[in-house]
């Protein structure tokens, strides 16, 4: 039995669905009751409105004793306490300010699951970030194309030769989808790069009714797939795909514009060259190679056909939202599960950081606990992190009397939008993991702004709203106090 939510790491298969949706094992727990306030709780009365209430006595107590009417004074006086009492209950007004303002982030379908998070932005002075779907996108690119002639070519340089249909064919055909109904299930890097193929000239929907012959999946220990078709009119074509340390290790040959020629230093040099640069940009390197002809089994060797620079955009409005957050003096820290260049690129370019300081997780293991709570001083980009991991880097934030919020939309997020003062995601792109641990969904990340400046206007009404009620309260006490001097005066 397989459970959705389960991870596959390897191989492939066929199998009978006997659940979908809510009625599989990761649907009830997602349809549990899980713990989360979603109201505001206060009292209506409490005991430091009581004061009020014993100064409202004496006046009262003086015109009772010389007034012809007790009982409609009586009356006046519990109502005038329940209202001094209701007007000192600043819980209950800042619970009203607060709906006032969740009404306005509904305009904007921002939605607030814990409404008491909104006080509690004001206090935040560290947020915390996921890189992928957060600060990027979760869609690809291809920047460039690195072939063995030493040149860069831009992804959308038009290019007919043997070289340039080899690589396009690969992009399309190397990967794990059979069925062109099936693109959707293509994973982030397949669908760039069938993406890629397809604008460039291949008809994706005819090329992937060619025959496939061999296939090897993506393992994570081998980093690399390889795959094997019966193409119309040319005959059969091998194709390898993944990590390019070790596609080159498999090419004892390279194609270039002027034909294949045999891998020598040169070609090595400029190869490793190119991916060294790629890595330091924070992009993702990928590499394609192909063999044509019939083999008794699987080939070992393959002749290199190119590099690919596979680059995550920046998320709309991701530079401008850390840029505004460091000028409400909030620090920003990157925490993800990628590779340490990535990430210290996109926060250099996102603002986060303009050092290259940064913690890697294997690292982080072998520190002791207050040694990685000192070094959080100084380093914001965490990198090649598990779940667990940014749980642990938030609470010692914590520990060290900080305030934090994260903004994750993935399942490992989880742990950390749990453990943090303010979880936030997304309403799309989402993990249903991160929905439901989440306690504010936003549209997209400059929506953080707007809750900031939202949960201002409530610390400022709140404050302006208390001192209107206590110069209230004071004007009716002294009005009371006033009348009742003056009866005594009267009277006497």
């Amino acid at each position: 039995m397989l459970y959705r939510g389960s991870k596959i790491i390897k191989g492939s298969g066929k199998g009978i669905a006997v659940a979908t949706g809510s009625e599989t094992e990761y649907g009830k727990i997602l349809e549990q009751t899980w713990e989360q306030e979603n109201t505001y709780r206060f009292q209506f009365f409490n005991k430091n409105s009581l004061f009020p209430v014993a100064l409202l006595l004496p006046p009262f107590v003086v015109q009772m004793a010389l007034s012809h009417h007790p009982i409609l004074l009586i009356l006046l006086y519990l109502f005038l306490s329940a209202a001094l009492m209701l007007m000192q209950n600043d819980d209950f007004f800042r619970y009203l300010l607060i709906s006032d303002e969740v009404k306005k982030y509904e305009r904007y379908q921002i939605q607030i699951r814990d409404i008491s998070a909104i006080e509690a932005l004001n206090q935040i002075d560290v947020i915390c970030f996921d890189k992928t779907g957060v600060l990027t996108t979760r869609e690809m690119e291809v920047k460039n194309l690195y072939y063995a002639d030493g040149m860069p070519h831009a992804a959308n340089t038009a290019n007919n030769n043997t070289l340039s249909y080899l690589v396009k064919t690969a992009c399309a055909l190397c990967n794990d989808v059979q069925f062109y109904e099936k693109l959707e299930q293509a994973n982030a890097i397949d669908k760039t790069l069938i993406s890629f193929a397809g604008k460039n000239g291949i008809d994706i929907k005819e090329l992937l009714q060619s025959e496939r012959i061999y296939h090897r999946p993506f393992e994570s220990e081998n980093k690399y797939m390889a795959c094997g078709y019966k193409l119309k009119d040319l005959g059969v074509y091998y194709f390898a795909k993944g990590d390019p340390d070790v596609v080159l290790g498999m090419c004892n040959r390279y194609l270039s514009a002027a034909g294949g020629k045999k891998a020598d230093s040169d070609f090595r040099h400029f190869t490793y060259n190119t991916i060294s640069s790629v890595n330091q940009r924070g992009n993702t390197a990928i590499a394609l190679a192909y063999v044509s002809g019939v083999f008794n089994e699987p080939p070992k060797q393959y002749t290199f056909l190119s590099i690919l620079e596979l680059e995550n955009p920046l998320q709309h409005g991701a530079r401008e939202t850390i840029s505004k957050i460091t000028e409400k003096r909030i620090r920003s820290i990157m925490l993800t599960g990628d590779k340490a260049e990535t990430a210290i690129n996109i926060s250099k370019e996102c603002g986060i950081t303009k050092g290259s300081g940064y913690l890697i997780g294997r690292v982080i293991d072998r520190m002791a606990l207050d040694e990685v709570a000192r070094q959080s001083d100084h380093c914001s980009v965490f990198a090649r992190l598990l779940p667990s991991q940014k749980g642990i880097i938030i609470r010692l934030f914590q520990q060290r009397g900080h305030h934090v919020a994260m903004i994750g939309d993935g399942p490992n997020d989880g742990i950390a939008l749990r453990v943090a003062d303010i979880g936030i995601s997304f309403h799309k792109n989402s993990s249903p993991i991160a929905r439901r641990l989440a306690k504010i969904l936003i549209n997209e990340l400059p929506d953080l702004l707007r809750l900031m400046e939202g949960a201002k206007r409530i610390k400022r009404s709140a404050k302006y709203s208390k001192l209107s009620r206590a110069l209230i309260l004071t004007a009716v006490l002294l009005v009371l106090y006033f009348r009742a001097a003056s009866i005594i005066g009267f009277k006497i």
